[in-house]
């Protein structure tokens, strides 16, 4: 007796090597002894040590491999095989507030561990999601540097409250969106991505309404690297890169230019010897355009795609270093990014750092801290200025519609200007209003923001019961931003001698998470019961002030004396949140699961006597395949667990006084100094909620094969909208905050992986992920049957009750008439009528009898969200050599093609060699484009959008390809220090697949506001091919 309760007291130190049978030893996996938080962490070679109980149950995890569990039985060494996830379903998950064997998970969770995204160089975690998980769709809306995607998971979760997911950050509640005033960055190139270990997506309510009231749009969790308990690694990831344009339109050159407008105006005038302009004659000839002859005798012939874009460079560099003790463990990293579009003048650089320690103070006390400190700068120049879809905007539009017969240079080698402030007076005859992007860049007009943010947390973890954790967790995310806007006298559009901005903004979120955990087995029944309390601050600071009419055109910065200053974007705001939580989770052998949560919510948003709101979920899981009558199916089924989840979840995404009615300094008629400018529904304003339902099953098939399968349900209600006010309650044109409105989303999951070959030298997995999403907007509010966005000169949407949101609206057309060469649009009453622009009226019928233009309305023609989306990742190891494809893809919704309709305009732009090779004439009835009238922005819709340039968005496309090889450092001195080197190639985005026309279909020129006005490209920057070479590094 005496011996045996010796030995069970007894502590030995246990070591030993994890490692994935084919693979080699697996970095980063945790050893924890069971029953207790004392564990630590597999270095770089997949060895630990730690201190254990002789008789003591070592627990081994890693994402993505199955739990090992090992009774030490009082060895000194002991070496573990762990499974891939394709092999097993016992990988760890990490879940709201916790981690969960995903075994025993009940709810729709996806992952993406950090060795899927190692090679991208992407400045931000969102946009290395992409094609990698079902249920979350990610749009980059163009390939500016810095922009931030579109992240819809499950669909649309509300129609003017926002749709961005939640992010958790080791625990943390973090600021996403667009951060900048004046500007646009992706507040989620803070976080570096070498630094993260594993990201996990929260579809269902069973998963995500742990986080209640801000769940809705489903919630992303990251957990980034910690420390070892191994002796220290210091460790170098950095890759160096090019940018090039993937696609571009071919244009005029300046002989085909003057020739085609000199026809155009013909076709309109009768003859092009005439001046448009009036008052000016060309110092180059009698037409209404010209070549321009250099001194030298040569013609100016500009490329302007030359004075727009570059082949820019980048490089991202990260030295970590990782180590400890038993006790206490550490990571430091330190990273800077620099990064160079593929446009002139477009940048983003960030220098960061990231640190992590814990210590196992006691044996009932662990306590911890994470910090992120990172400061990063966006620049561009006119980069379409926060998404606005007019057609002069952008350097992708200037590259295409300068005029060829116009220089970029003065024979002196500076900008040219133009003529009387208008870029292309000289050689021509009519007025060209566009700008010299060279000028731009030379004299700075720009935008630049720079933002400084810390992410910070500190925990503790008391233990004084074997199964109880107490932990209490304090984090804060602080940024503050700076922007500068410049636009030098000669920039078109703004106020005219030149327009400077300022803004500085202070954010603060401060969150305070208490909570319980205990977990408890009776017998072969187990409990995980958490309870906690949680409290949310957010505090913003914002102050600017805007100025016009530069005094002195000398002065190129913003700091130049201007006349005219006043107050801009100034705001103060705070909100805040308090929450009770709870979940309860059960398991009988990992055969009967159910998991149970609830969570209340306190929001100061919302009306007093609806603040609070109540949110939960249920999900039940059994594994089908542990049954006795199972065991015939066992060989070829070896696991199947069906499942099924409900709860209810809300949206805070709303602004901070939104039950507030708040007046706005202004004038309404002559009746005073005051503008009401919003009128709450102060006593009834409420949660958007949405109820949440999904089936699945998961199933692993001949040992190597598994499927997760889920259909969902979305059905969101009381949506926030601005309902017209009666003109006898106030104010005509103003409207009522207040719910109202309804939206299903609708769709299912599929997910495949396989591991297709495994031997010692060679290895090929496979993954293939598809996710379906039918979104239908059920109600918008009483009286209202439609919303409609946009104006009748740009692209429109309209949002209507039995369809998706943001339908496109155009006119409806039927191409070019083959007799006339007209473009033909189609009247309400389905009249076919003819577009002649040079007439008065411009409709007519067949037979020449005018129509009224206001008889010529929109209709509805496609939906612009996405219906299916995914991926394929193909995964090879040869020996040392390794290749990773990623196939990206989405389909099912409809894009109108601005860019096609503005490159076409019959005005002194120029256009594309496709309008040159394919406009109507006698002899090519068969015509893409119309009988070219100069001056008609109508027949080819720039100024009336119509829907013969509407078309289908499927495509498939090359995201990634990365090709590396990892040396064998086992031989080489030791002197060197060197455990492991791997060095690789990447490309990204070689190509697409795809029917439509435009530059990109995954382009998206309306980003700030995408649901409501969705799926137009108007001249937006395609994505950018990436080429890059990198190397990681171990001492």
């Amino acid at each position: 007796m005496t011996t045996a309760v010796a030995f069970a007291q007894k502590k030995i130190t246990v070591t030993g090597t994890v490692n994935e049978p084919g693979m080699g030893p697996i970095p980063g996996a945790t050893v924890i002894i069971q029953g207790t938080s004392i564990g630590c962490v597999t270095d770089f070679e997949g060895k630990y040590s730690l201190e254990s109980p002789a008789d003591g149950v070592l627990e081994f995890r890693f994402i993505g491999m199955e739990t090992k569990v090992v009774p030490v039985g009082g060895k000194t060494v002991i070496d573990v095989d762990m499974e891939s996830n394709t092999v097993a379903m016992d990988e760890v998950v990490v879940v709201g507030y916790g981690t969960q064997s995903r075994r025993t998970v009940t709810a729709s969770i996806s992952t993406v561990r950090a060795d899927a995204i190692k090679d991208i160089p992407a400045a931000s975690v969102d946009q290395a999601l992409q094609g990698r998980a079902t249920g979350i769709s990610i749009i980059n809306p163009s390939g500016e540097v810095g922009q931030a995607p579109i992240v819809r998971i499950r669909g649309v979760g509300s129609i003017t409250s926002g749709t961005q997911p939640l992010y958790i950050v080791d625990g943390m509640p973090i600021q996403t969106g667009n951060l900048s005033y004046g500007g646009n960055v992706n507040a989620l190139a803070d976080i570096n991505p070498s630094d993260i270990l594993s990201m996990e997506v929260l579809k269902d309510a069973a998963a995500a309404a742990m986080y209640g009231s801000r769940a809705a749009n489903g919630v992303i969790l990251i957990t980034t690297k910690k420390g070892s308990s191994e002796k220290t690694k210091v460790s170098y990831d950095g890759w160096f890169g090019v940018t090039t344009r993937s696609k571009f339109f071919d244009v005029m050159n300046a002989q085909e230019y003057v020739d085609f407008k000199n026809q155009a105006v013909r076709n309109r005038y009768g003859t092009d010897e005439m001046s448009l302009t009036e008052g000016y004659t060309s110092p180059y000839g009698n037409k209404a355009f010209n070549m321009w002859q250099l001194s030298d005798g040569s013609y100016v012939d500009s490329d302007w795609k030359s004075a727009a874009f570059q082949t820019g460079l980048q490089h991202n560099h990260t030295v970590s270093v990782q180590g400890g003790s038993e006790k206490t463990q550490f990571y430091l990293s330190g990273n800077y990014t620099d990064q160079k579009g593929m446009v002139k003048g477009d940048k983003f650089n960030r220098l960061g750092t990231n640190a992590s320690v814990s210590s196992q103070a006691t044996e009932w006390l662990k306590v911890g801290a994470n910090v992120n400190a990172s400061t990063s700068q966006t620049q561009y120049t006119d980069r379409s200025r926060k998404g606005g879809t007019f057609a002069t905007e952008g350097f992708t539009r200037m590259a295409i519609i300068n005029p060829p017969n116009v220089p970029i240079y003065n024979e002196d080698g500076t900008p040219y200007l133009g003529e009387g402030g208008y870029l292309g007076m000289s050689p021509n005859t009519v007025k060209n209003g566009y700008t010299n992007p060279a000028a731009l860049l030379t004299y700075g007009s720009g935008v630049q923001s720079e933002i400084t943010r810390i992410l910070t947390s500190v925990f503790a973890d008391i233990s004084p019961v074997e199964g109880l954790t107490l932990r209490t967790q304090y984090g804060i995310d602080h940024s503050r931003v700076e922007d500068k806007i410049f636009n030098t006298a000669m920039m078109f559009g703004d106020t005219e001698n030149g327009h400077a901005a300022n803004y500085a903004a202070k954010s603060t979120q401060a969150t305070w998470t208490n909570t319980a955990t205990y977990t408890f087995s009776l017998g072969e029944h187990h409990f995980d019961i958490l309870a906690g309390i949680e409290s949310f601050e957010k505090k913003l600071d914002r102050w600017g002030a805007a100025r016009d009419i530069l005094l002195d055109d000398k002065y190129e910065v913003f700091q130049g004396p201007f006349a005219t200053i006043s107050a801009d974007g100034n705001a103060i705001s705070e909100s805040s949140l308090l929450s009770y939580l709870g979940r309860v989770n059960y398991d009988y052998q990992a055969r009967y699961m159910l998991s149970v949560n609830f969570r209340r919510d306190g929001y100061s948003a919302l009306s007093k006597d609806h603040r609070w709101g109540n949110f939960g979920g249920a999900s039940a899981a059994w594994r089908i395949s542990s049954e006795k009558f199972f065991e015939p199916l066992s060989k070829v089924i070896t696991d199947l667990k069906i499942k099924g989840s409900w709860g209810i979840v809300g949206n805070t995404n709303v602004a901070d006084y939104a039950s507030k009615s708040y007046y706005s300094n202004g004038y309404y008629g002559d009746n005073g100094s005051y503008l009401l400018g919003q009128i709450a529904d102060s006593k009834n304003l409420k949660w958007e909620s949405s109820t949440k339902y999904d089936v699945g099953f998961s199933a692993q098939l001949l040992n190597n094969i598994t499927v997760d399968f889920d259909y969902y349900k979305t059905v969101s209600s009381d949506l926030i909208l601005n309902v017209p006010v009666s003109p006898s309650k106030g104010i005509p044109n103003n409207y009522i905050t207040t719910n109202a409105g309804k939206m299903n989303n609708t769709g299912i999951e599929l997910n495949i992986g396989a591991d297709i070959i495994k031997t010692n030298d060679f290895t090929w997995n496979s993954s293939f992920n598809i996710t379906t999403t039918n979104n239908k907007v059920t109600k918008l509010a009483d009286g209202i049957d439609q919303l409609v966005s946009g104006s009748s000169t740009e692209t429109t949407n309209i949002t209507v009750p039995g369809k998706s949101i943001g339908q496109l609206y155009v006119y409806p057309t039927g191409g070019i008439d083959r007799e006339t060469g007209r473009r033909i649009f189609y009247g309400k009453d389905g009249t076919k009528v003819l577009l002649m622009y040079e007439k008065d009226g411009r409709f007519f019928t067949e037979d020449g009898q005018p129509y009224a233009e206001s008889d010529i309305e929109p209709v509805i023609c496609g939906n612009t969200l996405p219906t299916f989306y995914g991926g394929w990742t193909n995964n090879f190891r040869y020996k040392d050599f390794d290749l990773s494809i990623l196939f990206q893809y989405s389909g099912g919704n409809y894009i109108y093609n601005g860019t096609t309709a503005t490159n076409s305009d019959m005005r002194y732009w120029n256009n594309t060699t496709d309008v040159l090779e394919n406009y109507w004439t006698p002899e090519r009835k068969d015509a893409k484009y119309a009988y070219p009238i100069y001056g008609d922005n109508y027949s080819n819709g720039s100024a009336k959008p119509i829907s013969d340039w509407v078309e289908k968005g499927d495509y498939l496309r090359l995201k990634n390809i990365s090709l590396g090889y990892t040396f064998s450092t086992k031989k080489w001195p030791k002197k060197l220090g060197i455990s492991s080197l791997r060095v690789y190639a990447q490309a990204q985005n070689l190509f697409v697949i795809t029917g439509y026309s435009g530059l990109d279909p995954e382009a998206l020129t309306n980003n700030t506001n995408a649901n409501l006005r969705g799926g137009t490209d108007k001249n937006t920057l395609p994505q950018a091919k990436v080429y890059t070479f990198g190397m990681n590094v171990t001492f």
